[in-house]
């Protein structure tokens, strides 16, 4: 969907960077997010790394795809900690 064009019914009305919201408390709000850890199995200081996710929307159908922010450093963060 981030070449224009809605997949499904092929609409040029995509909405880019929609936020998506995690979660709501009365004047709080979180993006939505993906994480991945360093170490997934230590009880403490697992290492950590957040990713936020954006929506696209096509305004004629609805259909909607979420992307994450910066892909290319959760990719290695990935690779470079669970790679066997």
């Amino acid at each position: 969907m981030k070449n224009g064009i809605c997949p499904k019914c092929e609409s040029h009305d995509v909405i880019p960077k929609i936020r998506v919201i995690d979660r709501y408390d009365p004047g709080t709000s979180k993006d939505l997010s993906v994480q991945t850890y360093e170490k997934p199995d230590a009880l403490l200081f697992k290492g950590r790394h957040n990713y936020t996710l954006h929506a696209w929307v096509c305004g004629d159908c609805g259909y909607t795809e979420l992307y994450v922010d910066n892909p290319k450093e959760l990719s290695g963060v990935y690779k470079r900690f669970h790679a066997k």
